[in-house]
């Protein structure tokens, strides 16, 4: 039987004829750790992270355990390291990655971060993370950080705690060299 896709089409066709209304923004990170997966992935997790985040402070919604997993849910606020937005967990594969979707007022951002085990003990971590404005604020948002991101503070706090054990403090040089850079 042959279906009749004339009204998706149509939809398609004209959405593919204009300029997208909305942008989009793709930023890509790697680095390399002296850690093995098992031992990084535990801290991919928004209870964990504010053992080596500074100022991080999730309001869990839906975890069983409490800690990350599939389907997990929670929100930031404003007051937190991030803006206020909800996130929501959508690929969880322990020691190999985490994929999660935040959701903003005026932006959509979707995280996938993968972990690869190399053979001399250590891992490297890419960050793959795309934005997409919803509304002309997010346009403006997205517009305005621009060419900022030279790198990702994540790494250096990561790195500082794996090494430690410590969360680094927010008087760390990284940001202030991270403020120099806006």
């Amino acid at each position: 039987m042959k279906m009749n896709t004339t009204k998706s089409d149509k939809i398609a066709q004209d959405f593919a004829q204009k300029e997208p209304k909305y942008k989009r923004s793709t930023l890509k990170f790697s680095a390399t750790f002296n850690s093995s997966s098992e031992h990084i992935f535990p801290l991919l997790c928004p209870t964990r992270e504010a053992d080596w985040i500074p100022d991080w402070a999730p309001e869990l919604i839906y975890t069983e355990s409490g800690y990350a997993e599939e389907n997990c849910v929670f929100r930031t606020t404003h007051s937190n390291s991030m803006r206020d937005a909800l996130w929501s967990f959508t690929g969880y594969k322990p020691n190999k990655y985490v994929e999660y979707v935040r959701f903003e007022p005026d932006i959509l951002t979707h995280v996938k971060i993968d972990l690869i085990q190399n053979d001399n003990e250590t891992t490297t971590m890419t960050w793959y993370i795309t934005s997409t404005a919803i509304s002309e604020k997010g346009n403006t948002l997205l517009e305005n950080t621009k060419g900022r991101h030279k790198s990702n503070p994540i790494i250096k706090m990561m790195e500082y705690y794996l090494k430690t054990g410590e969360l680094i403090s927010k008087a760390s040089p990284i940001f202030k060299m991270e403020d120099n850079k806006h």
